[in-house]
């Protein structure tokens, strides 16, 4: 029986040119496909934020092993749909960059295109908003934000959302929430923050897409993707597409990380394990190469659990306390296994209060 979700590895295989000599051999589990396992295969490109990326993947098939007419024309539309967004997306870029530049502030971009620009295709991936990190100046761009009309949506800690045409704009004031209720955690991201500051003192940014926007070097930017990967993977809101992103980004910057210093600092923030699970998992799934804390040996157990993990359907809504605890017994597991012995109490009671005062805030 084929399993959709080994057809999905395969496209995106394909699509990030892993196999690109290899298609040939790598094409006998379509011959089998029916039009119900496209289907599957579709829904589950969606879910996980790949669609784009499959769609990549399918062209490098044979017609004869292409999806059904009818699914082409959806996958179609949305790409459509998709080079439209990455292009509204661009020109709030320029539009910043613009503003920035006349006001004598650095236009530094976190995530989001400076992962874009590494696939072949940018806009095969999917983009949300646009996360800028201008240090010392942060207060400075909101007002300047807000005074050409960009509308202010939220206020957190870590940073303040605007919108423009549609696209959300997070201009933060750290790079990782620093404020996080539960102890273990909010430590891990304390000690993170410090320690991409010191670095970014002594590194020089890079340009990206545009002369005037710059993004965090490569070394600094592995440590930072780590740290937000982690964030993403024990909130349970991971997806397929961010080990995409994982396998794009450490392949491309293969030459320009330094290994060593790069697992010495996971190893001194505790992450070792879960950065080896992560590479093996995408190595298995995505021909990703390890360069860095490699994986010692094969462990099918942590890597079911990840999958599982970043798999896993979310709990019925239609009761949301059982669907709070449920979450929070499972990330009670995942913080067990990464962070070392964490009692359920030592976790559960900041997260409850936390979830209670948001409910209780005026909205």
């Amino acid at each position: 029986m084929i399993k959709p979700v080994d057809l999905l590895f395969t496209l995106l295989r394909f699509s990030l040119n892993v196999e690109e000599n290899n298609i040939n051999t790598s094409t006998s589990a379509f011959a089998e496909a029916t039009n119900d396992d496209w289907q599957r295969v579709f829904k589950l490109s969606v879910e996980q934020g790949v669609l784009l990326l499959c769609y990549g993947g399918w062209q490098c098939l044979p017609a004869n092993l292409q999806p059904f007419c009818k699914l082409k024309l959806r996958w179609c539309a949305n790409v459509v749909k998709a080079n439209e967004r990455y292009e509204r997306y661009k020109t709030v870029i320029d539009k910043l960059s613009v503003l920035f530049l006349e006001n004598n502030i650095k236009l530094l971009i976190i995530k989001g295109i400076t992962l874009s620009e590494l696939y072949p295709t940018p806009y095969y991936r999917e983009v949300g908003d646009i996360d800028v990190f201008v240090a010392g100046n942060t207060t400075k761009a909101n007002k300047l934000l807000s005074r050409v009309g960009m509308r202010h949506e939220e206020e957190i800690p870590k940073h303040t959302t605007f919108n423009l045409g549609g696209i959300a704009v997070e201009n933060h004031y750290t790079l990782f929430d620093t404020t996080l209720p539960f102890g273990k955690e909010r430590q891990l991201y304390v000690q993170m923050e410090k320690l991409l500051r010191n670095m970014l003192a002594d590194c020089t940014c890079l340009t990206v897409y545009s002369n005037s926007v710059f993004q965090l070097p490569p070394q600094v930017a592995a440590l930072h993707f780590i740290g937000h990967t982690f964030r993403h993977f024990c909130c349970m809101d991971m997806n397929i597409r961010q080990l995409c992103d994982w396998t794009i980004f450490f392949t491309t910057y293969r030459k320009e990380i330094d290994s060593n210093l790069l697992s010495m600092q996971i190893n001194e923030l505790g992450l070792a394990k879960f950065v080896c699970h992560i590479n093996a998992v995408c190595s298995g799934y995505l021909g990703f190469e390890p360069y860095f804390m490699l994986p010692a040996k094969t462990d099918k157990q942590a890597e079911h659990f990840i999958l599982k993990t970043i798999m896993r359907y979310k709990v019925n809504p239609s009761i949301p306390v059982w669907s709070v605890l449920c979450n929070l017994f499972y990330r009670n597991r995942i913080y067990k296994k990464y962070l070392g012995k964490v009692t359920f109490p030592e976790f559960l009671y900041p997260e409850i209060k936390s979830y209670l005062v948001s409910k209780l805030k005026p909205q």
